[in-house]
């Protein structure tokens, strides 16, 4: 089988030849702009929060600015006006690149536009230029598994989360009056969570409401699989195989509890309509017991409910129990170096410098600069506590979590300060973060895993088909439109024939060679 990867390059390529033809009167301008920059690099990224508050350039955020002074290196910061993923493909079709670009890199990725020609292996520069990035590699190996491929390349310098707290930002959260209405402790277990949620509707805690039970995303609903020991996707058992969490008979007990809820009206039937104002409406008008989201769109909610003149609080509940322990198979929660960074790019002059100058970032110095920006100005020193000032916390025109994208940025290439994102907190925000982040994600699997170019080509042939089949499935048998008894195995067989194990011989195969790294 010819290689997937490879295929790729071939239609990269083509695509090439066609856009030259239609984008030259557009590159050509893009390349005088260059010519006519008196800047020493350029780096392409989107503006994200920036663009939030009215921001029009990274030139306007204080770190950003500040970096020209402190390194005498000036920056162009070109960022999309479009469409991000349209603005990326051109340039990396055209060839017409900035020296350095922030992107989504997965493995596959960046072995694409690597054997393309299009980004350089930058480990060689590392050793030599960036030595506090070398120091971070070094103590973490975890860190470098994820960064260094099998072969020794490293293709881009990460943005880097080395506590799981910053990772695990979700989780599941309850009213609290109800709760206390109900007479029952924090749920541990699925189970505790049915009975939990089954006396709440059987006491009336709604009022003359319809209770909803739990809503939200799909996504977000199926973490609740973790507490059978399961994932919706691949995970991996604590013998260290590789397992499709779908096909086996812990998923089944899982799809039959979750069949229950859906049945009792314990689960929101609204939830598969990925509808945010719909799940909000349930939470706010008082119908639904709660959700599994994040902590700001916690905070949202409840400020949503006071406006209503329906205020409540919510109770952050730990993940639910497997053997015991609150339990997360979300590979996500695994990540130390998060796929988004700044590859360098082919035509970038001198890498060299480039590298160097992205360093800082990664040193004690920077890493404060960058997650706190400076003392006296959006810092101080408490009680030998770092605090944002009140240029930060008192901003008039937004929140702090967002009023501190005008000064600093703690997900850039640094290490993020995990007391950074406590500082935005209120005490219930940070309540929640610790509870959903004291959990086992031993099960999860390697969020970064490299493979060849022959498991690529397994792996990227059938997993749509098989993911559209089995969400299917999965939903059907959640909501009683498929017998679970009946059609189980009819629904193992076909996913066993759509290549599963082939799939998992590949998965297994990397994970065997990320762990002897």
């Amino acid at each position: 089988m010819k290689s997937f990867r490879k295929w790729l390059n071939v239609l990269l390529t083509l695509i090439l030849s066609i856009s030259l033809v239609g984008c030259m009167d557009e590159t050509a301008s893009e390349e005088d702009k260059k010519e006519n920059s008196d800047a020493d690099f350029s780096i392409w990224t989107w503006l994200g929060a920036v663009e939030v508050w009215g921001g029009k350039s990274y030139d306007e955020v204080m770190v950003y600015d500040k970096m020209e002074e402190k390194t005498g290196v000036e920056i162009d910061y070109v960022h999309p006006t479009g469409d991000a993923t349209e603005s990326f493909n051109l340039m990396m079709t055209s060839g017409n690149m900035e020296d350095a670009i922030w992107y989504h890199w997965s493995p596959e990725r960046v072995s694409q536009y690597y054997e393309a020609g299009r980004i350089l292996d930058i480990y060689p520069l590392v050793k030599e230029h960036a030595p506090n990035l070398m120091k971070l590699l070094e103590e973490n190996p975890d860190l470098k598994k994820q960064l260094v491929d099998p072969e020794g390349r490293m293709y881009y310098m990460p943005w880097i989360t080395l506590d799981k707290f910053l990772n695990l930002s979700e989780g599941l959260m309850l009213r609290k009056d109800w709760l206390d209405e109900a007479g029952k402790d924090i749920p541990t277990t699925n189970e505790e969570l049915y009975e939990v949620l089954k006396a709440m509707k059987d006491q009336g805690v709604s009022g003359g409401k319809d209770f909803v039970g739990l809503t939200g995303y799909p996504s977000q609903m199926y973490k609740m699989f973790y507490g059978f020991g399961v994932a919706d996707d691949w995970y991996v058992e604590e013998d260290n195989e590789v397992t499709y969490g779908p096909i086996t008979d812990k998923y089944k007990d899982a799809l039959k509890w979750f069949n229950k809820m859906y049945e009792e009206g314990l689960i929101d039937k609204d939830y598969l309509t990925n509808e945010l104002d719909i799940y909000n409406k349930h939470l706010v008008d008082g119908q639904s017991a709660g959700f599994i989201d994040n902590s700001d769109s916690m905070a949202n909610v409840m400020k949503l409910a006071e406006e209503a003149g329906n205020p409540f609080e919510f109770e952050p509940i730990p993940y639910l129990e497997y053997n015991g322990k609150p339990t997360s198979l979300n590979s996500t929660a695994k990540r130390i170096a998060q796929p988004y960074g700044l590859a360098i790019t082919s035509t970038t002059e001198n890498p060299e410098k480039l590298v160097e100058y992205l360093d800082y970032g990664y040193s004690e110095e920077g890493q404060e600069f960058f997650n706190w920006g400076i003392e006296g100005e959006t810092f101080e020193v408490k009680d030998g506590k770092k605090v944002f000032t009140d240029k930060i916390m008192k901003d008039e025109d937004t929140v702090p979590g967002l009023a501190m994208t005008k000064y600093t940025n703690p997900w850039w290439l640094t290490v993020t300060d995990v007391q950074t994102a406590k500082a935005t907190l209120n005490d219930l925000g940070v309540k929640a973060r610790e509870t959903w982040a004291d959990v086992d994600i031993s099960m999860a699997i390697e969020p970064l895993l490299w493979m060849t170019d022959e498991e690529n080509d397994v792996v990227q042939s059938t997993s749509t088909d098989i993911k559209t089949f089995k969400d299917e499935m999965r939903d059907a048998f959640i909501t009683g439109q498929r017998d679970i008894d009946a059609e189980w195995d009819q629904y193992v067989k076909t996913l066993e024939s759509m290549g599963i194990q082939e799939i998992q011989k590949a998965k297994q195969s990397a994970l065997e060679r990320y762990k002897k790294q």
